[in-house]
């Protein structure tokens, strides 16, 4: 009994490693290499889960059209919390993160970056309604709040640098939430706060500051896929694909599917404020 039972896994052993064995075969035969992508699950509309738990959104679109694109790679998409994507992918886990993120000089010491952008990010000025302000060209002198450590700051710095004598008053400040930073605009203490339009729709519900409004678009960021050091092929690889899709128009058609409109055609001249 002993014996058949010895010869039943020693069966069983060996059909699993012909079948891991076939498969590796496969892989090194049709010459693919398989990708471990992250990105967010609590995102949207760029990147979310639906209803039985499936990625979702414009990042996750702009993924699968690129893996379409790329014959040598397969790419496993995988959703998790923002935080675990940057662990994962200093840790080797994961190859590429796509969670909105900008160039800041921190990441590009750590991270790739391919050269074309997938999405752009348009900002506005949160201000008072009788301010007459409606640009940065009317924020010379006026006061704006921006964390020091984020991108937004060192775009403010490079638009001051690049516009002397009109310049508007940066104040470094940390762990300011948009909606503490509505209520100083609303009550005097600043000017204006840098915010996009959901986050200025969304935290009005809450406030209903009635002597609010917000402005038309002021600056735009450009935000990037981020692969792990050493991926250099792959890096480049998504960047050829991105730049295809811009082209082609493919970008255009998902970001006016997701995001409701056609980012590339409308803001991709206002990308001219590049931090450092």
């Amino acid at each position: 009994m002993k014996k058949i039972i010895k010869k039943a896994i020693r069966s069983v052993m060996i059909l699993t490693l012909a079948v891991l064995l076939t498969a590796c075969k496969t892989t090194q035969s049709t010459g693919v290499t398989k990708v471990k992508v992250g990105t967010g699950n609590a995102m949207p509309p760029y990147c979310s889960l639906d209803e039985k738990g499936e990625p979702v959104g414009y990042d996750v679109a702009v993924l699968k059209e690129i893996d379409k694109r790329l014959d040598k790679y397969e790419f496993d998409i995988q959703s998790m919390d923002f935080n675990t994507l940057i662990v994962s992918i200093g840790s080797g886990a994961l190859d590429v993160v796509s969670h909105q993120l900008v160039k800041s000089d921190a990441r590009k010491e750590k991270y790739l970056f391919p050269e074309q952008y997938y999405c752009l990010s348009p900002m506005s000025l949160c201000v008072k309604k009788d301010s007459n302000i409606k640009s940065l060209t009317d924020m010379a002198g006026k006061t704006i709040n921006q964390s020091p450590t984020s991108y937004e700051y060192s775009m403010l710095t490079v638009y001051n640098e690049n516009n002397p004598g009109k310049e508007l008053k940066i104040n470094a400040v940390s762990d300011l939430s948009a909606a503490d930073g509505f209520k100083q605009v609303s009550n005097g203490q600043i000017d204006a706060s840098l915010t996009y339009l959901s986050t200025y729709e969304s935290v009005q519900k809450e406030l209903n500051l009635d002597n609010l409004s917000l402005t038309g678009v002021v600056m735009v960021e450009d935000t990037y896929m981020m692969c792990a050091k050493g991926k250099d092929d792959l890096n480049a690889a998504i960047d050829g694909a991105l730049k295809e899709m811009v082209t082609d128009g493919t970008l255009s058609e998902l970001s006016a599917e997701y995001l409701g409109q056609d980012i590339f055609s409308k803001y991709s001249e206002m990308v001219s404020i590049t931090a450092r």
